[in-house]
């Protein structure tokens, strides 16, 4: 069975790892390199506006602490088939398990990582700790994941809801005792209490049965897989997603402002995807509220411009393949409709997209900048990224998709 998961692995990584090169592409790295840069500068100029000591800091290390823990499932890899296939080998699934179990511990590892490494910084500032501290605090948290993974696969077996709900709360008693022991008391303290929770939730708590719970256990990998893909649909296009057309009838005002003539064919083809459909509509209000979100707790002019513009170009970027839709209708090859009028009805749709996003950018620059008038540059910078994407940038991918 450590073959078979071995197996299923790699076709598994080979799957993703054709996804993940459109999703680390570029754009991709341009824009977290300026986001981390911008955070990164406001935290270090934040620490040296604080306190020494700063206890309160300790409180919101442990609340990040926990919040980043639960991150990350159990990968098991089941498939619906395996109810039928597997149950036959269900008698050796332990060691499949096992396997799965060592597997899923290196994604939060690295989760972990970041997580401690970007609070430690605060910690030193909190605790008058050192950086010297780190592998404590490093090797605590990923036992504390341990535990955690232990118990999720302690529920994978039947009658386990119950008791599993139990020891949640002991696996989180013992979590909060842990982070708090390792910054008010000594890291050693937090990493031996996480040694035990460790031992316990691996060797010494054991599943009321020793049947699996085979629909149960396909039902949350596919809920795994399917969150994964949900976010690799906002770079490209995942079969495994299926989006479907929703009538959204407090939008039909926006369609009724397009003139049924010729001229406007696309233009109303296009808005309706855009507002009947999931994936476009979808991602342009996902980038919107994230880069909102964001811009609420930039305080910095440039920082507010530089986050903003990388969002609006992201929008406009990924909203760019809109152009290929219902080339699958036969109908758009045969009604004399010219090609032309359909870089016209996406530079409609993007420029006013993005215009709605460059004026809610812009009152949240207005609101949260040190003066009005900063809020009013944002604003104008916002706008004039938008012109120079629809008259310069658009033009040329346009004339590059279609060479």
């Amino acid at each position: 069975m450590k073959q078979f998961f071995s197996q299923r692995l790699q076709r598994h990584q080979k799957q993703m790892t054709r996804y993940l090169r459109y999703v680390f592409n570029d754009h991709f790295a341009l824009i977290s390199t300026f986001l981390v840069g911008g955070l990164g500068l406001y935290y270090s100029e934040l620490l040296k506006t604080l306190p020494r000591p700063f206890p309160l800091g300790g409180v919101i290390v442990v609340a990040v602490w926990l919040f980043v823990l639960p991150l990350g499932r159990l990968v098991t890899l089941t498939k619906p088939a395996d109810l039928i296939f597997l149950l036959a080998k269900e008698g050796q699934m332990t060691s499949y398990l096992s396997q799965a179990l060592r597997y899923s511990l290196w994604l939060p590892f690295g989760v972990l990582f970041l997580a401690v490494g970007a609070t430690m910084p605060l910690v030193v500032v909190t605790a008058n700790s050192t950086f010297a501290s780190f592998p404590y605090f490093l090797g605590m948290m990923w036992l504390l994941k341990l535990g955690d993974l232990s118990l999720q696969r302690i529920r994978l077996y039947q009658e386990t809801q119950q008791q599993v709900k139990q020891q949640r709360g002991i696996w989180f008693a013992s979590a909060l005792a842990a982070t708090l022991a390792s910054i008010y008391v000594a890291p050693w303290l937090g990493l031996g209490i996480s040694i035990f929770q460790a031992i316990w939730f691996l060797f010494g708590l054991k599943a009321n049965s020793q049947l699996l719970d085979w629909d149960y256990m396909i039902q949350a990998e596919q809920s795994r897989l399917m969150r994964i893909y949900r976010f690799i649909n906002l770079f490209t296009d995942v079969p495994q997603i299926a989006t479907e057309a929703k009538r959204r009838k407090y939008l039909d005002w926006l369609l009724a402002k397009i003139k049924p003539v010729h001229s406007n064919t696309y233009l109303y083809l296009y808005l309706r995807r855009v507002i009947r459909g999931g994936q476009y509509g979808g991602l342009y209000v996902r980038l919107t509220l994230i880069g909102g979100f964001v811009l609420f707790f930039v305080d910095e002019l440039w920082i507010s411009l530089l986050i903003g513009c990388l969002f609006l170009y992201l929008i406009g970027f990924q909203l760019i393949p809109l152009i290929n839709e219902f080339q699958y209708m036969v109908l758009t090859h045969l009604y004399p409709v010219p090609e032309k009028q359909k870089a016209a009805a996406i530079k409609k749709i993007l420029g006013a997209l993005l215009l709605v996003t460059a004026v809610l950018f812009g009152v949240i620059c207005c609101l949260r900048l040190p003066f009005v008038w900063q809020g009013g540059i944002a604003f104008l910078g916002f706008l004039g990224f938008a012109g120079l994407f629809l008259g310069i940038y658009l033009p040329g991918r346009l004339k590059k998709m279609h060479a």
